[in-house]
């Protein structure tokens, strides 16, 4: 039963999609636009000044970190920056994976012995 009541439902609903609109296209969409309500240009910033103090807090904040992340800043220091670092030749890369653990990376192979 539930499958004839189904397939009568899609007929007629393909029949109805079959009829031509009784009301042209942009006479429904200037009836659509006027039930609309009347919205207002505005700027993300405009008419609300807590998202202006939100968004100077966030920047406040975003500088004051990196202010302190920067190195040879006065801000607190790392302990990477406390570790005595032997000098590294240019094709090494060092990384740290904590505040305790370097990682030495070699990025070029070590030259051969024998000039080939």
């Amino acid at each position: 039963m539930k499958d004839r009541r189904q397939d009568r439902f899609e007929e007629a609903f393909k029949s109805w999609a079959r009829r031509s609109p009784q009301t042209p296209a942009d006479e429904a969409a200037r009836l659509v636009r006027d039930r609309l309500p009347e919205r207002r240009a505005r700027g993300w910033f405009s008419g609300n000044p807590q998202r202006l103090v939100t968004a100077a807090a966030a920047l406040a904040l975003l500088l004051v970190v990196g202010w302190y992340t920067m190195p040879g800043s006065s801000g607190p220091s790392s302990s990477q920056e406390e570790v005595a670092l032997p000098p590294l030749s240019d094709d090494v890369v060092l990384l740290w994976l904590d505040d305790e653990t370097p990682l030495y990376l070699t990025v070029a192979p070590p030259a051969t012995k024998g000039g080939s």
